[in-house]
């Protein structure tokens, strides 16, 4: 039977879930405008230049997760909050520094253009303080208030500036700065919204301590293994193969990847909650049940799915579509999957205080998949890129869990449902295309 306080967390993971559904709709009707009237290679540069600002969490410092955490942890939550945006807002001078010395090797080398770096520089700096500013809203349990800015700066922010392409052309740094005006605006108005009963003088007398401010070079670590491991794909294929095929592999892997934002937003609530009360049994309760139904239910689902992946892309993609999109869009399915139940254990991790532990182990499993992506890479191979991709979910998932499946029983049923899921994945997957790939 479900009580109160079960239905409030499933609300709350609604709502910190809401942004990514109502992101899928808008992915919906915007990709397919991009394309007809922008192209596959300018949709490709726009995607890049959005892929850029995910760095950003690294220059974050992991004060995001620190702000969840220690909000939750303290009764002041106000002065907290304004802590930690302090030594974000201090932590900028270090972003400049980098982003400079960047820019001086970027002006030798050339490695892009300079209006591409000074838009995604500004991307960045927007999302570092963005960041942090959703880890007070996520410690101080402001759910719905989570939902509306999250919806605007990732959701609202991507997809509605292409809808522009439909009176009147502009090249994809035209759209990629109307994305950054509608996130400074979310910016601007979040702090406003968290502090406006607080003096403006009084935020620039903070000094900063928190005693987990100890784990921060963990979380650091944990953000940047986390982009590098999410999109140092995606930069490869740009510069090895070229902005086309990074369209043909980002649609299928964005609008499969939207599965996770259940789990992120699961994750929202719970980490705070861990950390609030490690051992409150109803908080192990509320993990179980999130286990429970990714194991179970959302494999059902993505199966079921499958079956219509064809007929959907053909009408969503028109003459875009093809196979290959397709057979990536069944995989990264997938590869979504095993994702979501990662988050739920890094969320474990941090909200318990075990951040260094999977850290290390993310770190010391990342030269492999390096290895084995970059030999993907140089055989201009879409399908065997993502097959890589796959494998390294599998074995993270494997490294994360292995340990605390000595306390969950329900974690050793979801290898076989990996297995199970693998077999009907190749089985599904056109053979058509198979013997393709062996003639190449």
């Amino acid at each position: 039977m479900i009580n109160k306080a079960h239905k409030k967390f499933f609300l709350n993971s609604f709502l910190a879930s809401m942004p990514g559904f109502i992101s899928i709709l808008l992915s919906l009707l915007s990709v397919p405008i991009y394309l007809k009237y922008g192209g596959v290679e300018e949709y490709g540069n726009y995607i890049f230049l959005h892929f850029l600002s995910f760095v950003a969490p690294v220059f974050n410092f992991g004060l995001g997760k620190i702000a969840a955490i220690t909000i939750s942890q303290n009764k002041n939550e106000d002065t907290t909050a304004l802590l930690v945006l302090h030594k974000t807002v201090k932590n900028l001078s270090i972003i400049l520094l980098i982003l400079s010395l960047i820019f001086i090797g970027n002006e030798f080398f050339l490695f892009i253009s300079r209006n591409v770096f000074f838009l995604a520089s500004l991307s960045i700096i927007l999302t570092v303080l963005f960041v942090t500013i959703e880890g007070i809203f996520q410690g101080k349990k402001l759910f719905f208030g989570l939902m509306l800015i999250n919806l605007f700066f990732y959701g609202i922010a991507l997809s509605l500036p292409p809808f522009l392409l439909m009176y009147q052309h502009f090249n994809y740094n035209n759209i990629f700065l109307i994305s950054l005006i509608i996130k400074a605006s979310i910016v601007i108005f979040s702090v406003l919204y968290l502090f406006k009963h607080k003096p403006l003088k009084f935020f620039f007398i903070f000094s900063f301590s928190f005693s987990y401010l100890s784990n921060q070079k963990w979380f650091a670590v944990s953000s940047l293994l986390s982009i590098a491991y999410d999109i140092m794909d995606k930069y490869l294929i740009k510069f090895y193969i070229g902005p086309v095929a990074l369209a043909v592999y980002s649609i299928p892997q964005q609008l499969t990847g939207k599965l996770s934002i259940i789990s992120k937003g699961v994750s929202a609530v719970l980490l705070p909650a861990i950390a609030f009360k490690k051992n409150n049994k109803l908080i192990s309760k509320d993990f179980l049940i999130s286990l429970r139904f990714f194991v179970f239910v959302i494999p059902l689902l993505i199966f079921f799915l499958f079956n219509f992946f064809d007929i959907f892309f053909e009408i969503w993609l028109g003459k875009n579509s093809n196979i290959e999109i397709t057979n990536l869009a069944k995989i990264f399915s997938i590869v979504a999957w095993i994702s979501c139940l990662s988050h739920l254990m890094v969320s474990y991790y941090e909200g318990s205080g075990d951040v260094k532990k999977n850290s290390i182990m993310e770190l010391g499993f990342y030269p492999i998949f390096f290895s084995f992506l970059y030999l993907a890479i140089i055989n201009k191979n879409l399908f065997i890129i993502s097959i890589v991709i796959l494998i390294k979910e599998i074995f993270l998932f494997i490294f994360r869990s292995i340990r605390i499946s000595k306390k969950i029983i329900i974690i050793r049923y979801s290898y076989v449902v990996i297995i199970i899921s693998l077999i009907f994945l190749f089985y599904s997957i056109d053979g058509n295309f198979f013997r393709t790939l062996r003639d190449e």
